[in-house]
């Protein structure tokens, strides 16, 4: 016989059922997480990673804020994550036209990473909805977003 499963978790201040936005969130953000921290691993350039580990430890205080706890994206987070994609934007060059997603493996590898944190920013959407919250949370995923498709311009565009 199978034993169910509790539909129930832990989150500050008590409990809540698996299916609450939140718990989503925290799932799509933890896979984003380890998706950056996956990259970090095929980049060459030590400075990009670890600039992108940096983000990964912002990435749990938001999910700390989102919690309840402890822990706050505050605007200087979001100003140097504006200052990184404006670098990596210089280095990609003009925009000229729509870059097909992955030409490169590399190009690729940093595409997912976009589109994890695209549905990151969509499940922060539904949270903010129902429970209030941080709109520079909202700004900091959709900048996370410009960033990575500036890294991967700079991959599939070489």
């Amino acid at each position: 016989m199978i034993k169910e499963q509790p539909l129930d978790t832990d989150l500050v201040g008590g409990k809540t059922i698996k299916t609450d936005e939140r718990i989503v969130f925290f799932g799509a953000v933890d896979e984003l997480s380890a998706r950056i921290m996956e990259l970090t691993h095929y980049l060459e350039d030590v400075k990009m990673q670890m600039e992108l580990k940096k983000i990964v430890s912002l990435l749990s205080v938001m999910m700390a804020e989102v919690a309840g706890g402890c822990g706050h994206i505050g605007d200087r987070h979001l100003t140097e994550l504006m200052e990184t994609v404006k670098k990596y934007e210089e280095i990609a060059g003009p925009f000229t036209s729509f870059v097909l997603p992955g030409t490169t493996l590399m190009g690729a590898r940093v595409h997912v990473v976009r589109t994890v944190t695209r549905r990151a920013e969509l499940a922060y959407a539904v949270v903010y909805e129902k429970y209030g919250g941080s709109k520079l949370i909202f700004e900091y995923l959709n900048k996370l977003s410009t960033l990575f498709y500036a890294i991967a311009r700079i991959f599939d565009e070489k």
